[in-house]
């Protein structure tokens, strides 16, 4: 899978009955190789665990501490700065991560996209109608059929 463009567009404070509940996530886009656009949110504390997973097996970027004084728009504009530069420093190490393409739930192998992948091409390496010997009848049912759709009389 190609680099995705990963920046975060963003945040916002999810108000709760509980003030101590009220918490900021942070919108998180994605732009992969093939145009697919997403966006999720997340809070820092996922943020956190996946630093915390990446860094087991990756050399990471600098990670924002965790403790901010207070939630003013200029703090948290300083956060999404430095989870962004956090963010692309693990967007750029090859392969991308899988606990990054889970986070940003990019598809998996098994879902791949389309768009610029494809899988094993199929063919002939003479034309059969040239070497075509009417008496022998071809051993599938695809076969004839391609073979009746462009040769038919």
């Amino acid at each position: 899978m190609a680099t995705p463009r990963v920046w975060i567009g963003g945040w916002r404070h999810v108000e709760h009955l509980d003030p101590t509940k009220s918490h900021t996530v942070y919108q998180v886009e994605i732009a992969t190789a093939s145009g697919r656009y997403t966006r999720v949110e997340r809070r820092y504390s996922a943020f956190l665990a996946l630093h915390k997973e990446c860094r087991k097996f990756y050399t990471t970027p600098s990670f924002p501490p965790k403790r901010i004084r207070n939630t003013t728009a200029r703090v948290l504009e300083s956060r999404r700065a430095g989870l962004e530069y956090y963010i692309q420093g693990l967007a750029k190490i090859q392969p991308t991560p899988p606990q990054l393409s889970a986070f940003l739930q990019l598809p998996t192998i098994g879902e791949r996209e389309t768009i610029g992948e494809h899988g094993a091409i199929l063919g002939y390496k003479n034309d059969p109608y040239l070497d075509y010997d009417p008496t022998l009848k071809p051993d599938d049912m695809i076969t004839q059929a391609t073979l009746w759709a462009f040769y038919r009389n």
